[in-house]
């Protein structure tokens, strides 16, 4: 499962839990975009930005490949969708994983490629 960047912020403010959000064997997942932008935000403090750390560190981080910036040109250039959500998408599609975001109105309108998964609308 790919963890959008907004899943990232909520684990590190202790709203979700990664246990209750996927199997213990299964290793959670994240696009280099979101590892990017968790890890570059603007924290209030340092312990946040470390607990921030060691969350992206427990999940593999997925780079760019040829694959995904090829789907993400294909997203950027059909639909009207920011450069980051299209790398996450694409990342979700080129992987064949679901992604699990509360922001699933930013993928509701692109292709259905991709399982969206609202954590708390289940």
């Amino acid at each position: 499962m790919i963890f959008d960047t907004n899943i990232l912020i909520y684990i590190s403010q202790n709203i979700l839990k990664i246990e209750n959000l996927i199997g213990e064997d299964i290793q959670p997942q994240i696009s280099i975009i979101s590892y990017i932008e968790a890890i570059g935000f603007p924290f209030a403090n340092d312990l946040d930005k470390f607990y921030m750390e060691q969350i992206c560190a427990s999940c593999k981080v997925i780079s760019l490949s040829d694959k995904i910036v090829q789907e993400t040109i294909r997203l950027r250039t059909k639909y009207k969708i920011k450069l980051p959500d299209a790398i996450i998408y694409a990342t979700s599609v080129v992987e064949g994983f679901p992604l699990l975001t509360n922001n699933t109105a930013d993928f509701k309108l692109l292709d259905g490629k991709v399982k969206l998964i609202n954590p708390f609308s289940t």
